[in-house]
Formats: C-alpha cells, sequence, structure tokens
C-alpha cells in the first residue's frame, strides 16, 4: 500500500536502524520519479556525512553532484576510480515542477468576469476549450486533449518563475544524526541466530520432513556406525595382550634345559644361595578329578593341571576361597587352573554334575599309588599354580601319570602293571617287611617276597638309577599285590632327576641366578615367565596383524561411506549457505547450524546401529571360541561413539569450510565445490 517514494524510505530506515559503519545502496532511485529520487539522494547524502555510503547508480548527473568518489564499471571490470570534485550545482528538472516563464507562447484573456494566463512550449497553438462553471465547480473539455486538474492534492506544481539548477542547499539542509535518538547505553553486538541445542533441534525437524528416498540413505549411517563398533571392538580384542594369555608358570621360575642332568651337579645346584628350590622337569602335574557324582561317569577322571609351587610360597591374602592347608595332603588350586579347565574342549562342568566351581572346595583330587589330595582352597594370582607341600613334589612328579591329551577327560584306571621305582615312606601301611630291612640308604631296594629267588638279598639287580645298580636290603608283603621296587626318597629324586631334560630353579633373585648360571656354569637357563611372554606375542603378531588390517579396512569403508553421505547431503544446500552468507550470517553460526544438524543424524541413524553392535558383540563375547577377538566395555563404546560423532562432524564442515572461504556471491553464483 505505500507508494514507490514510501518504500525506499522504509528501506532507509531498515538499514540505519542498527548504526551500522556501511550502508550500501543498490540503485535507490532506480524505480522512482524525478522528485522522490532527489529526496532519496538528499537523505542518503545527509547519511553520509556520519556513514560510508556505497551507492550504485546508472545516473553519472546525480553522482556527479553527490558522490566524493567515483568508480566506474564496465563489463564486469573497474575502468575508473577517482575522487569526485562535487560540481556546485546539477541540471536536473523534476517532471512534477512546471516553471511558467520558460514556455515561449503566453497569452492573457482578460475582461470584468474572467482572467486566463495561456502557456504553452509551442507557439500559435490552437486550443479548443469548453468551461462550465456550476455551483461554484469548473468543468472543463478539451476536444483531444489530456486533462490534469492541478490543486492542492496533486503531485504537479506551477511556478511562476524561470528554471534554476540545484545547488547544494538541497541537501544540506537534511540532517542525520542517529545519536539523537538511540540508547546512549546500547552497545552493538552481533547477535547469533543460531546455538548448538537450537540446531540440534532444528535438525531432528529437519530428518522428519525428509523424503522417502533421504530417510533410506540413512541405513547408510546405521550400517557405517555397526561396522565402525564392531571394527574397534575387535582391534581391541586383538591387541589386548594379557599376562593371562601367556603366563603358565609361577614368575619366580627359570628354566634350565640340557640333554641329560647330572645327578651330582643338580644336588649341588640346589645348595646354591638364592635358590629357594628345584625341580626336575618344567614343574607341571595333572590331579586327577573323579567324575563319581553320577553313576555312569564313575570310570571317567578329569586332569587338573598346573605347575606346582611351594605351597609356603602363596600369600594368604591372595586366597578368595576355604583356607590355608594344615597337613600336607592339603592343596589349594589358583583359579586360573579352575578356569583352564572349564574352558577346556574336553570339559564340562554340568557333565560331572558340578553346578559352579564352588563345588570343588573340599574335592579330593589324586596321583596315582599316593594318597588322596583335598582342595582347601583357591587362590587368584591369575598363574596356573597349585600349592603342595613341598616335600611331596618328587613323589607327584614320579607317581604322575598324565593323558594322551596331556589335560583333559580320560577314561580307566591309571594303576601301572609295570614295577616302577617308588618311595617305600608312601606305602608303609600297604607292606610288610618278611626278610631284611627297609632301604634307609641310596640305591638300595625292596622288592615282593614273589621275587626272592631271582632277587637276591644284597645282591643288585638289573634295574640302574643314575647309572648305579639297586641293591636288594629286603623283601616285603603287600596288601594289594603290588610289584614295584621301592627306595628311599633320594633315590626317587635321583631317578626322576635322570629322566628329564632340565630342571625348573625357584629363586626371588632371578637376575642373580641367571648371571651364575649362564656366566657361571655356562647353562642354557632362561626365564620362563618371559619366554612365554614373548613366545605369545610373537605368536600372536600376524594375527593381530591380519586382524587389524580387516577391522582396520572395514573401518575405512565405513567412514568413506559417511562422507559420500555427507557430502551429498551438503551438495544440495550451498545456495542455502550462500544466501546466508549474504544477509550477513557469520561463519561461525552457520558452522553451529551444520554441526547441530549432524549431531541430530548422527543421533538418530547412528545411534542405534551403534547399540545394536554393542549389543550383538556383547552376546557374542560370551562364546569362549570368540571371547578374546572382542573387547565390549564403556570405553571401546565410547570411542566408537567418538569416532562416529567425531568423523561425521569433519566430514560435514570440511567441504562446508571450503565453501565459506569463498565471497557469498560466488557460492550462489555456482552449485558445487569446485
Amino acid at each position: 500500500m505505500l507508494s514507490g517514494g514510501e518504500k525506499q524510505r522504509v528501506a532507509i530506515a531498515r538499514a540505519i536502524v542498527k548504526n551500522p559503519s556501511i550502508v550500501i545502496a543498490d540503485e535507490p532511485t532506480g524505480n522512482l520519479d524525478s522528485k522522490n529520487s532527489l529526496e532519496i539522494m538528499n537523505i542518503i547524502k545527509a547519511i553520509s556525512k556520519e556513514k560510508l555510503v556505497i551507492l550504485v547508480t546508472h545516473e553519472v548527473d546525480l553522482a556527479n553532484f553527490y558522490a566524493t568518489r567515483i568508480v566506474e564499471v564496465k563489463d564486469g571490470k573497474v575502468v575508473k576510480d577517482f575522487q569526485n570534485e562535487i560540481k556546485e550545482s546539477l541540471e536536473y528538472r523534476l517532471d512534477n515542477k512546471i516553471y511558467l516563464k520558460d514556455f515561449k507562447d503566453i497569452n492573457n484573456l482578460k475582461n470584468d468576469k474572467l482572467n486566463i494566463d495561456i502557456y504553452s512550449d509551442k507557439d500559435n497553438q490552437k486550443i479548443d476549450i469548453k468551461l462550465a462553471i456550476k455551483n461554484g465547480n469548473i468543468f472543463i473539455q478539451a476536444e483531444n486533449r489530456k486533462i490534469e486538474v492541478v490543486d492542492d492534492n496533486s503531485a504537479i506544481e506551477l511556478i511562476n518563475d524561470h528554471y534554476k539548477k540545484i545547488d547544494k542547499s538541497i541537501y544540506e539542509k537534511y540532517k542525520y544524526n542517529l545519536d539523537d535518538i538511540i540508547d546512549k547505553k546500547y552497545k552493538v553486538k552481533y547477535s547469533s541466530i543460531y546455538g548448538i541445542l537450537k540446531s540440534i533441534k532444528y535438525g531432528f525437524n529437519r530428518i522428519l520432513n525428509y523424503t522417502v528416498l533421504k530417510k533410506i540413505l540413512l541405513l547408510g549411517f546405521f550400517a557405517s556406525a555397526m561396522f565402525i563398533v564392531y571394527s574397534v571392538c575387535n582391534i581391541a580384542g586383538t591387541t589386548n595382550i594379557q599376562e593371562t594369555d601367556y603366563i603358565n608358570i609361577d614368575r619366580n621360575y627359570l628354566q634350565v634345559d640340557m640333554a641329560k642332568v647330572d645327578v651330582e651337579d643338580y644336588t649341588k645346584y640346589e645348595k646354591l644361595e638364592k635358590i629357594d628350590y628345584m625341580l626336575p622337569g618344567n614343574s607341571n602335574a595333572s590331579f586327577k578329578l573323579k567324575m563319581d557324582t553320577y553313576y555312569q561317569l564313575a570310570m571317567y577322571s578329569y586332569e587338573l593341571s598346573g605347575s606346582l609351587v611351594d605351597i609356603n610360597k602363596l600369600n594368604e591374602s591372595a586366597l578368595i576361597k576355604g583356607r590355608m592347608p594344615q597337613n600336607k595332603y592339603e592343596i589349594v588350586v589358583d583359579k586360573k587352573v579352575i578356569n583352564n579347565m572349564m574352558n577346556s574342549s574336553f570339559s564340562s562342568f554340568a557333565n560331572m554334575g558340578i553346578k559352579s566351581e564352588d563345588e570343588l572346595l573340599n574335592k579330593k583330587v589324586s596321583i596315582n599309588d599316593m594318597k588322596d589330595f583335598t582342595i582347601v582352597g583357591f587362590s587368584d594370582n591369575s598363574i596356573p599354580s597349585i600349592y603342595v607341600n613341598r616335600s611331596l613334589f618328587i613323589n607327584i612328579l614320579n607317581n604322575m601319570t598324565q593323558s594322551e591329551f596331556g589335560g583333559g577327560m580320560y577314561f580307566g584306571d591309571d594303576t601301572n602293571s609295570n614295577a616302577t621305582v617308588k618311595d617305600y615312606n608312601l606305602y608303609l601301611e600297604d607292606i610288610t617287611i618278611t626278610k631284611g630291612r627297609l632301604p634307609q640308604n641310596d640305591y638300595e631296594v625292596i622288592v615282593n617276597k614273589n621275587n626272592q629267588y631271582e632277587m637276591k638279598l644284597n645282591k643288585p639287580i638289573n634295574v640302574e638309577v643314575n647309572g648305579e645298580q639297586l641293591v636288594v636290603v629286603g623283601y616285603y608283603d603287600s596288601q594289594t599285590d603290588r610289584q614295584d621296587y621301592l627306595v628311599n626318597n633320594n633315590t626317587v629324586k635321583y631317578s626322576v632327576i635322570t629322566k628329564n631334560n632340565g630342571f625348573m630353579i625357584y629363586t626371588n633373585d632371578k637376575y642373580s641366578v641367571l648371571d651364575v648360571f649362564q656366566n657361571k656354569y655356562r647353562l642354557n637357563i632362561i626365564d620362563r615367565y618371559e619366554k612365554d611372554k614373548n613366545d605369545y606375542i610373537n605368536k600372536k603378531k600376524d594375527e593381530i596383524k591380519s586382524s587389524v588390517i580387516f577391522a582396520t579396512v572395514i573401518l575405512v569403508i565405513s567412514l568413506v561411506e559417511i562422507y559420500l553421505m555427507i557430502r551429498s547431503s551438503f551438495l544440495s544446500r550451498i545456495k542455502e549457505i550462500g544466501v546466508l552468507r549474504a544477509i550477513g550470517v557469520k561463519k561461525k553460526d552457520i558452522f553451529k547450524m551444520f554441526i547441530g544438524e549432524i549431531i541430530s543424524i548422527t543421533t538418530v541413524a547412528s545411534m542405534p546401529g551403534i547399540i545394536l553392535m554393542t549389543y550383538i558383540l556383547s552376546q557374542v563375547s560370551k562364546i569362549s571360541y570368540v571371547s578374546r577377538m572382542f573387547i565390549v566395555n564403556s570405553t571401546t563404546v565410547g570411542i566408537s561413539i567418538a569416532i562416529v560423532y567425531l568423523f561425521n562432524i569433519i566430514v560435514g564442515l570440511l567441504p562446508l569450510y571450503k565453501v565459506l572461504k569463498k565471497t557469498p556471491a560466488k557460492i550462489l553464483s555456482r552449485h558445487d565445490l569446485e
């Protein structure tokens, strides 16, 4: 409803209401008549006294009269740029002003009742006019003429004078001083039109209005998020090497490997300073656990395997269940031994009638031809150790029978049918000396009385220990029809030593002992803990490498997919960005807007994928075979979420960053990122 001049005045008011330093006016007089053109130019000139005004116009005369500097542009290039010497006057005739004295033909008709002045721009023009006056109103009719009545409401003004050029006084009377009307306490500051929370809310609303095709594309974010969780959990699981993965023996054990162990050397070594004790072989022992809960399994046994450690080396604080042994046939088993048994492919607690590991407490386990041992406690040193009274080590190693599986479930009775060298002290309740005496000295033996005719008293027999023939010093009768060669504990020890290709050393000062055995005795001695660790790491290297490569490829593919989807969505919005920049929205606000929308998209499309894959992997990880392939915890899930959000934000802002480096005009002039 406003006129052109009024609209232009409103535009000027809108431009200066925030007291800007610069006012840009593009063709402000383009659609105005000459009167309003001068009015607008005078207002702008007044503003230019306080502010920088940049004005675009095709009217050269107006520019020369009002501008202090003129930049001429032709075909998009600057051809002139100069300081203008403002002209004192302007030849600018207003369309609404008619200067009567400038007419060529002036006539006057006058009598007692009539006085008419006629002004014509041509000489001797014929005018045919009928003029009627009725009730104070004047009615005019002119043949073939357009009639316009000039009165107080007319835009036309008749001036009884000659035309004069416009001078500076026309705009000098205009004054502009915004300071007189603005609040002096008001500080000009930029107010952001976008906040993160507002942008996130806007992003959710935008997603709701997506087309069906765009909503389907969100499935790409869903799938990518799932693959990212898979990759992160897989890399974490594969590269996570824990001590429990490779530790098979107490950390204080050193291992000596040799083709043959000399008994004399062995007994000399075990007396050395800083050596607590030594064990022939590798210290591993297997105790039989009878599956006698069910009648059908009465003939089955399971091997409870671990590394023998002196019970005195166990700190009572490491006990998690039960108590410390009170006699030498009570033992403590580390929890890892139980876990190894539970995770064994041959093991099934349910089949054994054992509902939980607690039922193993106070359970009997056995070594062939020895009294049953009782499990009285569980430790938690994360080492597969069986803590036993040291005095029984030699007999356990001598009497131990392992299944063909080297640990596991097996069937049958393990009683040896062939005669072997054993410690007579174990069988004093079973045997009775019928002739001679007990073997008190090394390399002395007693045999079953049935052998008295072939094996003469005080004579050597064809059984050797450590290269020495055993000498018969007595005969025994056995309630269980035992046929073993019974000797003292030392002789058993010599037998076990000579049957093994090395021995274990338990010490709390590994480095000193290593130094002595390597440099003084020139033996092949190793830190068993470090060896197991290095062997495991070397074995895992290829597995880790292949798993990491596979997971990384999946991760990269997922991230590339996210990048392409975000970039595709971004390309359709370049014009929107150009418009926002053109109206003065700051770059940081546009960044906020996009960050909010990216967070919204990621929350709606990616988080469900993260949640689903987390659930799947947490269930899969319960399977022992694949449990170590993945680590699913708050850390890995948090890392996955961070990767998804950060990557989405980064790849979403990269093309935006490239576009915002351009001017608004350049952004609006094209619809791609090139």
